[in-house]
């Protein structure tokens, strides 16, 4: 079973959003829910075409940590440098980190962990962020 990006939510969906979730199993046929950045629940869309049998589904998760992850995309950037907001944003889509809850790092956490790590990043003006070289 091939499990994409937007097959993974955070399991929280389950009380505030209900309807995005059936959505999304009647596009994609299936939806991981994730609870502390692991799966723990598959809801599947049945299918009376297909045998129903017991097997086990292997996902792989890659659990960093908020710096490693606003690393990863910063060092993809040009200039090593990105707005606080869409470098949260592109740490969420590409799922390198989420919050134990499954949401993803507001970009107050993002500019904070600047300051944990100075040796890393760099806060400029504006709220952006630069990897150091």
């Amino acid at each position: 079973m091939d499990i994409k990006i937007d097959d993974l939510i955070p399991f929280d969906a389950l009380h505030t959003d209900l309807e995005h979730i059936f959505s999304v199993v009647e596009k994609n046929g299936k939806v991981v829910l994730l609870k502390d950045n692991k799966p723990v629940y598959i809801i599947l869309k049945y299918d009376a075409s297909q045998p129903i049998a017991s097997s086990t589904i292997p996902i792989e998760t890659v659990n960093y940590t908020l710096q490693e992850a606003m690393k990863i995309v910063l060092s993809e950037t040009e200039n090593y440098t990105m707005h606080a907001s869409k470098l949260a944003d592109e740490i969420y889509n590409r799922r390198l980190y989420l919050q134990k809850n499954g949401k993803k790092a507001q970009y107050t956490q993002i500019r904070a962990r600047c300051g944990h790590y100075p040796d890393m990043f760099e806060a400029l003006p504006g709220n952006f962020i630069k990897l150091k070289r």
